[in-house]
C-alpha cells in the first residue's frame, strides 16, 4: 500500500508533463493571433479581422437538445462584430463575444471560446453545460 501513493504521484506528474500545463491555464490569445479564417462542421466558416469585424457563412446560432446536440436551421450568413474578453481566472478558456447582423429582424449574440494558446487547438462553442460536446472551428488560413 505504501508503494501505491508514490507511484500514483509519479503517474500524475508524468501525465501532466505529457499534456503540458497549458490545459491548466486555459485557452488564450490576442486579436492578432485570432484574425484569419476558421472552418467548422457542415460548411460553417468564420473570418475574424483585427478591427473587430467578422464575416460568417453557414454559422449555427442554435443547437438541438439531441445527444449529441446538432446545429439547427436556419444558419446565419452575413457580417458582424467580435470582441475578445479579458483572460479569465486560472483554468478557464478566454471568451470571444460575437454579435451577428440581423436575422429575422433582430441581432444575434453568441460566444466562442479559445482552445489552446493562440487558438492552436481551435475555437469552439460549448454545446451543453452537462457534456464536453463542442461545435469546433479549426484555422483554415
Amino acid at each position: 500500500m505504501k508503494k501505491i501513493i508514490p507511484i500514483s504521484i509519479l503517474c500524475a506528474a508524468l501525465a501532466l508533463a505529457a499534456t503540458g500545463c497549458e490545459s491548466l491555464e486555459g485557452g488564450r490569445a490576442t486579436p492578432a493571433k485570432l484574425a484569419g479564417s476558421w472552418s467548422g462542421p457542415g460548411g460553417a466558416e468564420l473570418t475574424l479581422r483585427e478591427d473587430g469585424s467578422l464575416t460568417a457563412v453557414n454559422f449555427p446560432t442554435e443547437f438541438s437538445n439531441d445527444n449529441p446536440p446538432r446545429p439547427l436551421e436556419p444558419r446565419f450568413t452575413g457580417n458582424g462584430q467580435w470582441k475578445l474578453e479579458k483572460k479569465p481566472s486560472f483554468g478557464d478558456d478566454q471568451q470571444i463575444d460575437v454579435a451577428l447582423g440581423d436575422m429575422f429582424g433582430s441581432k444575434i449574440g453568441t460566444y466562442l471560446r479559445i482552445d489552446g494558446k493562440g487558438g492552436r487547438r481551435g475555437i469552439y462553442h460549448p454545446l451543453s453545460a452537462d457534456t464536453a460536446d463542442k461545435f469546433r472551428f479549426k484555422r483554415s488560413s
